[in-house]
């Protein structure tokens, strides 16, 4: 109901041309760090695992914020169904692991353990849309734990417009995510810096929000799953591939913006959906799309 309405960012990344290569597997599970997850919200109805609550330990991961809802519907809210908003990702499984508390905030000590729990369950993906500027050994330990089980990590660099390091965001096992607007130019609040690795849309992003509600809201917090819920569609098109193997592809696949190359408002560039699973599947064209990449590419010939 709101795609054509409210969801630029949807076509700004070519993710309906993305559907044609991947819309994602079951196999491959994409885990919510954050303030949980609605679990009964009818546009994620099947999308969501049992998840963990590092906050209350027995509890389940319900969202008290609204948070960790709207980052989860970017990933995965139900695609034509008729209703409300359209994930990225038709059929990964997301993880919610509550480690932020009912004032959106949580430890260093939360966040590491919901990053443990969610490797040790199986995840290939993490997205982790949160943050502060503390450098912690432990949150670093826990990072490469996840890494070394061969997880891609993602993470929302922050929204203070600096050039302060962010933490995970600026570990090196890190995807880092950088916020842009319907423009394509970086969102004012962004964080910047060398650490940056892609830029996703991140301004008045449309999805699901809790009491079975919508709702649109900025940051690097709504672009960071874009770029999650990307590497959930290359992992579920070719499972064969290393996390290293993901963030070369993402990157490399990513539209230029900026300055030529890498730059540190945004990174190699915004994330191209299209692109990026084209590179995954080895190129191939599937025959539907034919005629428009032809058409393409007699574009760059002119």
């Amino acid at each position: 109901m709101l795609f054509s309405t409210y969801q630029w960012n949807l076509p700004a990344i070519e993710t309906p041309q993305g559907w044609n290569l991947s819309r994602g597997s079951k196999e491959v599970i994409i885990a919510v760090v954050d303030t949980g997850v609605q679990a009964n919200h009818p546009d994620l109805k099947g999308q969501l695992l049992k998840g963990y609550n590092a906050i209350t330990s027995g509890s389940t991961p319900d969202d008290d914020v609204g948070h960790g809802t709207h980052v989860a519907g970017i990933i995965g809210a139900l695609t034509n169904n008729e209703e409300g908003v359209a994930g990225i990702s038709w059929y990964n499984k997301i993880l919610p692991v509550k480690a932020l508390d009912n004032s959106g905030a949580g430890t260093t000590y939360s966040v590491a353990e919901g990053i443990i729990w969610a490797a040790d369950q199986g995840a290939k993906v993490i997205n982790l849309s949160l943050g502060n500027y503390a450098d912690s050994q432990f949150l670093h330990d826990a990072i490469k734990y996840a890494y070394d089980r061969d997880v891609v990590i993602v993470s929302a660099s922050g929204n203070d417009n600096t050039e302060r390091p962010g933490y995970p965001a600026a570990y090196e096992e890190v995807i880092a995510v950088a916020a842009t607007n319907a423009a394509g130019e970086r969102a004012s609040f962004s964080n910047y810096g060398d650490y940056i690795d892609v830029a996703a849309p991140g301004e008045s992003i449309a999805s699901t929000y809790p009491d079975n509600q919508y709702a649109a809201l900025s940051g690097t917090s709504m672009a960071s799953p874009h770029v999650a819920a990307l590497a959930g569609l290359v992992r579920s098109l070719n499972p064969a591939l290393t996390n290293k193997e993901v963030t070369a592809l993402l990157t490399s696949s990513a539209i230029d913006l900026g300055t030529t190359g890498h730059d540190k408002y945004y990174g190699w560039g915004q994330v191209d959906i299209y692109r990026t699973l084209q590179a995954a599947g080895g190129g191939q064209v599937p025959l539907q799309l034919f005629p428009q990449q032809v058409g393409k590419q007699l574009d760059s010939i002119q």
